[in-house]
């Protein structure tokens, strides 16, 4: 996705500017050109811990209401996260690969393994919309997606949110989201395409990941 970096977003990679000047002589001359970082919060917790394969599977499945089963095949019958990703998702395979341990931290193809399954399962959470509304009950499949100031754009995100995050949507995150209604051109989207990449967005944060 052109306006999120989803995979940055969910693992925590991008570090805001450490300069440690007692020790590594950093300049603190800053370029009035140039705006500065925005404040990032700091955790509440002191650790964080991994939704490994069970958990995220089970929060997915119910945040989105579909079967685990359904949330992601490959070639049409191969289970995504219990066959193809189940060591990347922090699971163990005793019988098929000697494996009897799960790996003590996220895996470097860990990130991908993760928006491989969210991407599948948003896209279909949206394909099954169409028909038996359940998670996109204010957008209007098939038109474009609505504006930033609508009560459909509102109530989508609140949506998302408390399914997947348990809370409420705070303003700058309303903002975020407002960036996918409309393609690298500015012309509006797709109510259908909205819906997935908001929930790609969502559910690929470093909150739905860990917990």
């Amino acid at each position: 996705m052109s306006t999120l970096n989803t995979t940055a977003q969910s693992w925590g990679l991008a570090l805001a500017g450490l300069c440690l000047a007692s020790t590594l002589g950093c300049s603190t001359d800053t370029d009035p050109d140039i705006e500065p970082e925005p404040e990032i919060a700091a955790s509440t917790r002191n650790q964080l811990l991994w939704k490994r394969v069970q958990v995220f599977e089970q929060d997915l499945s119910r945040a989105l209401e579909l079967a685990p089963e359904e949330l992601c095949t490959e070639l049409g019958s191969y289970d995504c996260v219990n066959d193809i990703h189940l060591v990347n998702l922090g699971g163990h395979d005793p019988f098929g690969r000697s494996q009897y341990a799960p790996v003590a931290a996220p895996m470097v193809t860990t990130p991908l393994a993760v928006e491989r399954v969210v991407i599948a399962a948003c896209s279909k959470r949206v394909e099954r919309d169409h028909d038996e509304r359940a998670v996109f009950t204010a957008l209007d499949f098939g038109s474009p997606a609505p504006a930033a100031t609508s009560d459909a754009f509102t109530e989508t995100v609140d949506t998302l949110y408390r399914r997947l995050l348990s809370r409420d949507p705070v303003d700058a995150e309303y903002e975020v989201l407002a960036e996918l209604l409309v393609d690298d051109q500015g012309e509006p989207v797709l109510a259908e395409r909205f819906a997935a990449e908001a929930c790609v967005a969502v559910a690929t944060t470093t909150e739905f990941i860990f917990i």
